[in-house]
């Protein structure tokens, strides 16, 4: 009997034991219509450069979908720019991201690394702040809607 209960302590363990990670992605596959998350914000690197709404320089969202892919849709110059992939969540040096995975490169996106992956990280429930300011982008901030 003595040897039966780490057996079965281990496997209560793994089958029982969840991230927070998957709890999320659960959360977003139970949405049975796509969840918005949408640009709001965008600054320069000079103080004082936040500009919102119609006063940015493009507007763009992203449509979450059930089964963990994403299309992207930037309104920019007249021109529309789309894109879809996949995403996930992540932790990174304990912060929570959302990483996208686009299908192909395209102008529809920007980050500091010239792959196909955009990551934002959460800075609350339900807002989100692009990386690509790290590289002399522009500050985009994003929220649910």
């Amino acid at each position: 009997m003595k040897r039966l209960s780490p057996i079965i302590l281990f496997v209560f363990i793994t089958l029982f034991s969840c991230s927070d990670e998957e709890e999320k992605s659960s959360d977003l596959q139970a949405q049975s219509e796509p969840v918005k998350l949408e640009l709001v914000a965008m600054s320069g690197q000079m103080r004082g450069s936040e500009t919102t709404g119609e006063e940015m320089e493009w507007q763009e969202y992203f449509l979450l979908k059930n089964d963990m892919k994403f299309e992207k849709v930037q309104q920019r110059d007249d021109k529309e720019y789309r894109s879809t992939g996949t995403f996930e969540i992540v932790m990174i040096n304990s912060d929570k991201h959302l990483r996208f995975t686009h299908d192909t490169k395209n102008e529809a996106y920007g980050n500091c690394t010239g792959d196909n992956i955009e990551l934002l990280r959460y800075t609350s429930s339900n807002e989100l702040t692009g990386s690509w300011s790290a590289c002399d982008g522009p500050g985009l901030e994003y929220a649910f809607n």
